[in-house]
């Protein structure tokens, strides 16, 4: 959804008068803390694919890592009010791991409605530990795991949890931002008033 998320904020953006070079005039603060968190999580989820048995025993300390850096860099970047749901979506995402100790609950049925059998599969038997059956999930965190999907007539068939959706829509309002003209200008306002404030040589 992350991926949909930018190009479609590109796409409305360009549409509302944005400028894609103006996404390089706004840089996120900390942002390769951001890439280092997202890029974490994506390592974890592969060795865990590959049956790695270090990354699956601890990986909850390894989740843990992950979204406090995470956390970290988001809360260097509340003054984008779209970030506020970027980071909603990322706490009912890590609560509902921590509550699940290491997994995220999903929807089984889905699976099966969906045709992905091999991952239905591979969660009962246990080779993919960052998933439970949604039946087996922890208190209220079925409400907090994979259990939504997309309408039947949308090509990708997808199945996210309402933090992943949070953060999809978080980004899109984000990438619009950043294009937008009145953002541009106050860098740029800000750029010219840095460069008359320079002391003479």
């Amino acid at each position: 959804m992350v991926l949909e998320a930018i190009v479609l904020g590109l796409i409305i953006g360009k549409i509302r008068g944005g400028q894609f070079k103006r996404l390089g005039t706004t840089t996120l603060r900390f942002s390769w803390i951001i890439l280092l968190a997202f890029s974490l999580r994506l390592a974890v989820s592969v060795m865990i694919s590959l049956g790695q048995p270090l990354v699956i025993q601890y990986r909850m300390i390894f989740y843990l890592l992950s979204y406090s850096i995470l956390f970290i860099a988001l809360f260097f970047n509340m003054h984008f009010k779209c970030m506020w749901l970027i980071a909603i979506g990322s706490i009912t995402n890590f609560l509902a791991i921590l509550l699940n100790k290491g997994s995220m609950p999903i929807n089984m049925t889905t699976l099966e409605n969906f045709g992905f059998s091999n991952m239905m599969t591979s969660i009962e038997l246990g080779a993919l530990p960052q998933y439970i059956p949604m039946e087996e999930a922890a208190l209220y965190s079925i409400y907090l795991g994979k259990g939504l999907s997309m309408p039947s007539i949308y090509p990708l068939k997808q199945i996210f949890s309402i933090g992943d959706l949070l953060m999809a829509v978080g980004i899109f309002f984000l990438v619009q931002h950043m294009m937008s003209s009145s953002l541009y200008h106050k860098t740029s306002k800000i750029l010219h008033f840095d460069h008359k404030s320079k002391l003479p040589l």
